[in-house]
């Protein structure tokens, strides 16, 4: 009986912690030797006296009391060690808050080898990822236990997402015999750890405070993250159970804490704005499928866990939204102020979420343009807008340009191309001595492939940047797009004003020398759009910089369509300081409508002048006038045009009124308004003409396509 006794308490005896051990060790030593305090031990075990030693005999007896103080001291020195050492493990502190800049499309990435992992920032005019920082992965080989091997080495980083409030950058990082933490982290390369997480991590959001996180573990959510300490290390983080995290979800009619979702997460509001989201999802792609949750519900807090499933496919011909197999792993997910981009890791490019179906159980998918295939990786973003690079200012070579719709090559035709996304668009100019139009580049529909035409175009006068309305299949409201010499088209502004929320089409347009756009719509109303050039121009329909149309100011009072024509040119009585808007009605005798914008906050009602000059166009018939120019005019090229007004009429193969006209006066006495034949202009049906104000859109005379996007 007592050897079994022995041995148990001997185990016992050796589970206990060193210092302890230590410590039990030097007590009972001090109970069971004698102690030489001055002097040596002898072999006998006793204790000689040196000379030193006998003279403070007498002041400094050996006994049990002095033993006893010996102990406690030795007591107190590990007791205040083993503190000092657990209060150097538990330390917290606070990382610096993450500076967002470029693109502020960030991924969080490691080798496929975990020899590095790295942040780095998308470059949107190269497609490629410039490196942001560096991740030292041996930062914590210096805690104990972690000083042999890959102990304590950062293996890799995922689930990256920035707390928008605090400006704080979180990440799950996984450390080789530790496992993975949810971490705060800058670009400094300090770390506090927050949370501990269940198995590897790969895709995140915040949702207000709440951090949604899954990966090969289930899904999870760490409640109230900013309120959390940030330790030093992993160890203030012990007693923390992180399976209490997890969250059962059903799929497909599986129910788990298991389920595997997609490689990375984003808030969508589907309704609402950002601020007010009535009806909100966590979003996800895998594969070829859309995955949500819903955490909104006409505007209150819901979570059933029910995932959500819709077939991905890709709104872009020719472009293929997965790989072989339907399968592709989609790593890097932004929501960029409500627009919503993935990329995937196999470099198929960046795909902008376009719309859901939740009756037909579908989503579709716009591809916006090339990006580099990249290892193990997450995205993340300060939630900004995601804007393309700048657009450029357009060097006009040629007098008089215009933009034209026809009906596609190979399709069946129609009088109305400009409503078919079938049909083909062009920016040509006009040569002067044959009345031909040459066609300079043809649009290209890829990055918007709903699109139907362009139309009332306008140079801006300042910044020299072209801007044009674009009509799209399916979605009303028009957009306001900008087009430089690079072939870059982005979305401005979206035109959902006036009586009917910017659902018709809009043709006239012109800058005044404010640089205020002046257009006018078939909904029979007169817009001035203020302030283009300090929007960014982006690529998604759901940015809420694009959405936003306060510089928009609609007009809706006298402008009907017997009173406005179709493009417009800027008269200006200079001895009167007085500005015109100057167009051609649609009319059997081509009445001229005259606006007085001299002040744009109060344009006022259209004056109907008679027109002379134009007799040859006046057959019975209704004539639209769709291109106005008022030729450049910067004193270098002061000839037969500088400076002057231009018209032409649509016509159609049918018709042979393919005359430029001239304005040359308007008697506001008489109202009348003179015009003389000025030479040929080609025919077309869906087209408007636009100038530079200085002679000086060069990129589109060197035979290159427009890409949309």
């Amino acid at each position: 009986k007592f050897l079994p006794t022995f041995v148990d308490a001997a185990m016992e005896f050796v589970k206990m912690p060193s210092h302890l051990l230590c410590f039990l060790m030097l007590g009972w030593l001090a109970r069971t030797e004698s102690q030489c305090l001055d002097g040596t031990v002898s072999k006998d075990g006793t204790c000689v006296l040196s000379e030193l030693g006998r003279q403070n005999e007498a002041g400094k007896p050996v006994d049990d009391e002095s033993t006893d103080m010996r102990v406690e001291l030795l007591q107190r020195d590990l007791r205040l060690s083993s503190q000092e050492k657990k209060l150097q493990k538990i330390a917290t502190k606070t990382v610096n808050k993450w500076t967002c800049k470029g693109s502020q499309a960030y991924q969080s990435t490691t080798a496929n080898d975990n020899s590095w992992t790295k942040i780095k920032l998308l470059n949107l005019s190269t497609g490629l990822y410039e490196n942001e920082l560096d991740l030292d992965l041996g930062k914590f080989a210096g805690e104990p236990g972690c000083e042999n091997g890959k102990k304590c080495k950062i293996r890799s980083m995922n689930g990256c997402a920035i707390h928008l409030k605090s400006s704080t950058l979180y990440c799950a990082m996984q450390i080789h015999d530790r496992g993975c933490f949810l971490v705060a982290l800058d670009q400094a390369g300090n770390i506090g750890f927050v949370s501990k997480l269940n198995g590897f991590r790969y895709a995140a959001t915040f949702l207000n405070d709440d951090y949604y996180v899954s990966g090969e573990k289930g899904f999870a959510i760490i409640k109230n993250v900013p309120d959390l300490s940030q330790y030093d290390s992993w160890e203030g983080l012990k007693g923390q159970e992180e399976k209490k995290n997890l969250v059962e979800l059903t799929m497909n009619k599986t129910t788990s804490k298991y389920l595997g979702l997609g490689a990375d997460m984003v808030i969508w509001n589907k309704d609402g704005t950002n601020a007010n989201p009535v009806n909100q999802f966590l979003m996800t792609l895998k594969n070829h499928e859309l995955l949500l949750i819903q955490l909104l519900k006409d505007g209150e807090p819901f979570f059933d866990g029910n995932v959500i499933v819709l077939a991905a496919e890709s709104a872009s011909p020719g472009q293929s939204f997965t790989g072989p197999g339907g399968t592709r792993c989609w790593g890097a997910g932004w929501n960029f102020n409500g627009a919503i981009y993935f990329s995937s890791d196999d470099g198929s490019g960046l795909w902008n979420f376009d719309s859901a179906d939740f009756e037909k159980k579908t989503s579709r998918w716009v591809h916006k343009g090339e990006i580099n295939k990249i290892d193990w990786n997450d995205g993340f973003t300060c939630g900004t807008t995601l804007n393309p690079p700048s657009i450029k200012k357009i060097t006009c070579e040629h007098d008089f340009y215009q933009v034209a719709t026809f009906v596609g090559k190979g399709q069946p035709w129609t009088h109305q191309p400009e409503v078919k996304k079938t049909s083909e668009t062009f920016i040509r100019h006009l040569d002067l001595t044959t009345g031909k139009f040459k066609t300079d580049i043809k649009v290209d529909r890829s990055k918007f492939p709903q699109m139907t035409s362009l139309n009332a175009c306008a140079v801006h006068p300042n910044e020299g940047v072209l801007y044009c309305f674009m009509e799209e299949e399916n979605r009303d409201p028009q957009s306001i797009i900008s087009l430089d010499e690079d072939s870059q088209i982005v979305l401005v502004t979206e035109h959902k004003k006036g009586p009917k929320n910017g659902k018709n089409l809009c043709f006239a347009a012109v800058f005044d020398k404010d640089a205020n756009f002046w257009y006018w719509c078939a909904d029979k109303t007169l817009y001035k759009a203020s302030g283009l050039e300090k929007k960014k121009g982006v690529w998604s329909h759901d940015d809420l910089g694009f959405q936003d149309d306060e510089g928009i100011t609609a007009y809706p009072t006298h402008y009907t369509d017997d009173k406005v024509g179709a493009d417009f040119v800027l008269w200006e009585e200079k001895e009167d300081k007085k500005t015109y808007l100057v167009s051609i009605v649609k009319s059997v005798d081509s009445k001229v409508s005259v606006i007085d914008i001299s002040d744009p906050n109060d344009p006022k009602e259209p004056m109907i002048f008679e027109s002379s000059g134009l007799e040859a166009t006046k057959s019975g018939k209704e004539i639209t006038w769709g291109s106005a120019w008022t030729a450049p005019d910067d004193g270098k090229h002061a000839g037969d045009y500088a400076g002057k007004h231009f018209f032409t009429p649509d016509t159609s193969e049918k018709q042979e009124h393919n005359k430029l006209y001239q304005l040359t006066d308007l008697d506001f006495e008489a109202k009348k308004a003179h015009f003389k034949d000025a030479g040929e202009a080609d025919k077309a049906t869906w087209h408007d003409g636009f100038t530079c104000l200085k002679k000086s859109i060069k990129g589109v005379d060197d035979g290159k396509t427009i890409k949309v996007g």
